[in-house]
């Protein structure tokens, strides 16, 4: 997870953003998750590695704005697809994914959302509106009382 989401994405930014600049245009998307914007038990590195995206999307963002070049963070929530069968670990039975089935989002609106995001220069998409509206919910919720929620959530899984 660190060699693909901090070394690879910074590497590849590193090599290809300063010949967008140079050109006076490009975009980069660059692929993260809701999970990026909490420290998620369970998934820890998973989450830290995504907030790693979120905040060098919105740092790069910044630095080239007025070169022409479009800094956009996909955020997405649980979407079908193969990674929950790739990611799973041998000898553990693969989940269809996190949540229910109403807020997992069809990858061709995954898709089509985070086109339509870097065309319109957005600086973060998050696709499905009952993520949105989750996510906004969660972003207002004060830390202390997502800590209480992990701690029951816990207890309730023993």
């Amino acid at each position: 997870m660190l060699l693909v989401n901090v070394l690879a994405l910074t590497t590849l930014t590193r090599k290809l953003l300063p010949q967008m600049i140079a050109r006076k245009r490009g975009a980069i998307l660059n692929v993260s998750s809701l999970a990026g914007f909490l420290p998620i038990p369970g998934t820890a590195v998973y989450a830290a590695t995504k907030a790693y995206v979120n905040s060098l999307s919105e740092a790069l963002r910044a630095e080239s704005r007025g070169c022409g070049v479009i800094v956009t963070a996909l955020c997405p929530g649980p979407v079908h697809t193969e990674f929950q069968e790739v990611a799973s670990r041998p000898g553990r039975k693969v989940k269809p994914g996190p949540g229910p089935d109403f807020l997992h989002v069809p990858v061709e609106q995954v898709v089509r959302d985070a086109l339509a995001a870097v065309q319109a220069d957005r600086p973060l998409v998050i696709p499905g509106l009952a993520m949105k509206l989750g996510m906004f919910l969660v972003r207002l919720t004060p830390m202390s009382i997502l800590r209480r929620a992990w701690r029951f959530s816990a207890k309730r899984g023993r």
